[in-house]
């Protein structure tokens, strides 16, 4: 087991060198049972909500399933859906909404939720702006929940598009360029968000606060799991074994995160309150609201056309 940190640039020269399917040599296409564990580059972010995947990493879990499982961070949870597309990943964590906007490139396939919170992702303006109508400039990361979230919030406030001005900016970028007023909010996911406060800006509010309850979702390759279902539904129980541990003892999820990224256990901890932590199948509500994402997308030209989430998301894995 090993975890591996991966830049943009990487995973560029890696996507236009990439000439092989997503199969290891050996499997067959009807399922893996029977034979070698399938090599398996499980992609994630770098912020304390991955950390079941930390976790199942660290402690051997997966080696414990006989899985045959490397860990790979990504500065953003798209760039394990982004290897996938790239035939260098076959399982990634990301949200619903940036596995919806990617199915729309290629065949990824949803399996299972693991993670999911009203109140992990925020707002966070710059220092003397207190109402949300006064941000003017948005920090954007295009692709991502957070370009969704930002335009949930403008449709909740009533605010046209055309009023505000979208900087794009990576995720890490975000509390410098609000601290310089080079932006004047963005709404993210943790740690970027306290880290914003800590430049001297203010929350102004949750996603749950404008009717949005992010889902992180366990991702695949449509092809490799057509031939490697075996394979993948371990993946995704042994998260769900890593979800246990840490509905049983939270501590955890703070030592295995400030191992993996840096952050503080104790920070990690205290970001992670709130956040269910539990490996669940699709239900019917969820495929509704993905729908009414995927319809976002399409309107606001994020996706070129509107992909349906009853078939990106399995459902019965978990």
């Amino acid at each position: 087991m090993r975890v591996q940190a991966a830049a943009a640039a990487l995973l560029m020269t890696v996507a236009v060198s990439a000439c092989s399917e997503n199969q290891s040599a050996g499997e067959s296409g009807g399922g893996d049972s029977g034979a070698p564990a399938a090599a398996v580059n499980f992609g994630v972010g770098v912020d304390p909500a991955y950390s079941p995947i930390y976790l199942a990493d660290q402690e051997k879990l997966f080696e414990e399933a006989g899985l045959d499982v490397t860990v790979t961070q990504y500065q953003e949870g798209t760039g394990g859906l982004d290897a996938i597309l790239a035939k260098q990943g076959q399982v990634t964590a990301s949200t619903e909404s940036s596995l919806l906007n990617r199915s729309a490139r290629g065949d990824i396939k949803g399996l299972a939720v693991f993670s999911q919170s009203p109140d992990f992702i925020k707002l966070v303006a710059r220092s003397g702006i207190t109402d949300v109508a006064g941000i003017k400039k948005y920090g954007v990361v295009p692709g991502t929940v957070n370009e969704y979230a930002t335009n949930k919030v403008l449709d909740n406030k009533g605010i046209s598009r055309d009023a505000v001005e979208f900087v794009k900016a990576s995720p890490a970028e975000m509390p410098a360029l609000l601290q310089r007023g080079d932006i004047d909010g963005y709404i993210m996911w943790e740690p970027w968000p306290s880290r914003g406060v800590a430049n001297g800006g203010k929350v102004l509010l949750t996603s749950g606060d404008i009717g949005y309850v992010y889902n992180l979702v366990i991702g695949v390759d449509g092809a490799w799991y057509e031939a490697n279902k075996e394979t993948a539904k371990k993946v995704v129980d042994t998260v769900g074994k890593a979800c246990e541990q840490l509905t049983a003892d939270p501590a955890k999820a703070g030592t295995v995160t400030e191992k993996a990224i840096k952050v503080p256990a104790a920070e990690a901890q205290n970001l992670l309150k709130g956040v269910q932590c539990q490996v669940r199948d699709f239900t019917d509500e969820d495929i509704k609201r993905y729908n009414e994402i995927a319809q976002f997308q399409l309107d606001n030209k994020i996706v070129n056309e509107k992909v349906e989430a009853g078939n990106v998301m399995v459902r019965g894995v978990a």
